[in-house]
């Protein structure tokens, strides 16, 4: 947690620049001191991105940081504030501590309510761990302690069974799968040191054989598998309880000799317009180069395969 007389140096920056209290009071959250920000212009925009700030916001901080920064080198003799001597600045910083404490009860409440309406597609959400399929394959996910590392995890597969779990602990998930599986094409993956994704393929020989799979586990409550559809499968190596969907933007030609310009807060509004119009979409801002000599699918690609980076790892293929 910033100090108090941090808290009251960022608020006045944020002043300055004409962020919204949303924005400050997520670059408190964030811990994100002016110092912290002033020392590096490219890591105070990776960082204020990472806590939330829309893309108009981060424009103004990045003015203000200048401004700033150029502020504190032509004063002869910098001022430090302690806001014990300053009952104006007390109460702001008061102020700001309970918002801060607000929305962190905001957070927790948001995330409680989450745990009540979790659902998984196409599978199920057992103990320690949940399950989802489409036709040909199944993907399970284990939540393990944090700073697991792969010496910990013990992923086993045969035929029809499935073994995983801590090394020296009980196993999480242990049994005779509901169906046949292709062993040589089953991997695992250790994300964030704390959640094992594993990816069963169904062993199908012709096409009639593919179906839908109640359990995973013989002996676990089976789901409705007429309510199961093809490509509605959860994301588990993303997020929990969401689906990753893309969608394709098209701009309009430009007429010969015209140029396009949009401004940070049209982009902005547009942004926000359309989330607020579709709230159940999810999306990466993506910036395109108009000078890359790669095409705009080329940079789409490259720019989601650095999103997901955290979420990839070394898979590990299974054996018997």
């Amino acid at each position: 947690m910033l100090e108090d007389r941090e808290i009251y140096e960022l608020r006045q920056l944020c002043t300055t620049g004409g962020l919204s209290q949303d924005s400050l009071g997520a670059l408190i959250d964030a811990g994100l001191s002016v110092p912290t920000l002033v020392r590096s212009e490219a890591a105070a925009m990776a960082a204020t991105k990472k806590a939330g700030l829309g893309l108009a916001d981060r424009q103004k901080l990045r003015e203000a940081l200048r401004k700033h920064k150029d502020d504190v080198l032509s004063a002869e003799q910098p001022r430090i504030l302690e806001i014990g001597d300053d009952a104006e600045a007390y109460h702001i910083v008061a102020a700001q501590h309970h918002m801060a404490e607000a929305r962190a009860k905001a957070r927790a409440h948001g995330a409680e309510e989450a745990k009540g309406v979790e659902v998984v597609k196409n599978g199920n959400i057992c103990a320690g761990y949940r399950w989802t399929q489409e036709l040909t394959e199944l993907t399970v996910s284990i939540e393990l302690p944090p700073g697991t590392t792969k010496r910990d995890v013990v992923c086993k597969f045969s035929m029809q069974n499935f073994t995983a779990g801590l090394r020296g602990h009980p196993p999480i998930v242990e049994g005779a799968l509901f169906s046949k599986i292709k062993v040589d094409d089953c991997m695992w993956q250790l994300q964030d040191s704390h959640k094992l994704i594993v990816t069963l393929q169904k062993l199908i020989v012709s096409s009639e054989e593919q179906r839908w799979w109640p359990c995973l586990i013989q002996g676990e409550p089976e789901i409705d598998t007429s309510k199961c559809e093809s490509g509605a499968s959860t994301n588990l190596m993303v997020s929990e309880g969401q689906r990753i969907s893309i969608q394709k933007i098209e701009l309009p030609e430009l007429k010969d000799g015209e140029k396009r310009k949009y401004s940070p807060e049209a982009a902005e509004k547009a942004w926000r317009d359309f989330f607020k119009k579709f709230p159940d979409m999810h999306a990466w801002e993506i910036t395109f180069n108009a000078n890359s000599e790669k095409s705009m699918e080329e940079q789409l690609v490259e720019t989601l395969e650095k999103s997901l980076a955290k979420d990839k790892g070394e898979w590990e293929r299974g054996t018997s």
